[in-house]
């Protein structure tokens, strides 16, 4: 379908999946953070109530004056650790057909449309690692033609890449599982919110 100002609606969508991949992997950070020193005393349920009220500002989080910087949270501060951000982009860029595929009186993004809006984001040169995330685009876009249901977004890959790369948050011990568990919770409801955001924004423009 022809959009009023399809290539800034294209850029604004394409931002959205970035911006929402950068914020869910930096809430990972504060999650990991918290769980150094304050889970017995504080409560999860308000990070996740920051996160989920805004989930393009993972900044507020710094409210909680966690350090993200000291030694307890060396783990997250590693090279393979930083990998995380661009497989998070990568995994909810391949979903760009569900996400867009909501409607204002009837009318959809047509598919190339969705496409062009997922190769707007792979041109960062996001891309997932072997085979780390195996969902992907075309599979996602044909299940969503077909009106088949799409899998819950989940952290499965997160964990399945802690465990196979990085030894120190693959140990198994108190703090790691309290991590794991808060992840396993955050990725889904995350994404719940990013296609609210995506609807909103799909059915303001279009």
């Amino acid at each position: 379908m022809t959009l009023p100002n399809e290539s800034e609606i294209i850029t604004q969508l394409s931002e959205m999946i970035v911006k929402a991949g950068a914020n869910l992997f930096k809430s990972t950070k504060y999650i990991y953070a918290f769980t150094a020193e304050n889970y017995f005393k504080g409560s999860i349920r308000d990070l996740f109530i920051v996160i989920l009220n805004d989930i393009f500002n993972a900044d507020k989080l710094s409210a909680f004056q966690l350090s993200l910087e000291d030694e307890l949270c060396s783990a997250v501060n590693t090279r393979a650790y930083f990998d995380i951000y661009r497989l998070i982009i990568y995994s909810l860029a391949v979903r760009l057909p569900d996400l867009c595929n909501v409607g204002n009186n009837s009318r959809l993004l047509d598919s190339k449309q969705i496409k062009a809006v997922y190769d707007k984001v792979i041109e960062r040169g996001v891309k997932t690692h072997g085979e780390v995330i195996e969902e992907n685009y075309q599979d996602i876009f044909t299940a969503v033609r077909k009106g088949k249901s799409i899998p819950v977004y989940n952290a499965e890959w997160f964990k399945g890449y802690i465990y196979s790369t990085i030894p120190e948050l693959s140990e198994l011990n108190n703090r790691n599982l309290f991590f794991m568990g808060a992840v396993d919770v955050l990725f889904p409801l995350y994404y719940i919110c990013l296609g609210e955001a995506f609807e909103k924004y799909i059915q303001t423009h279009l």
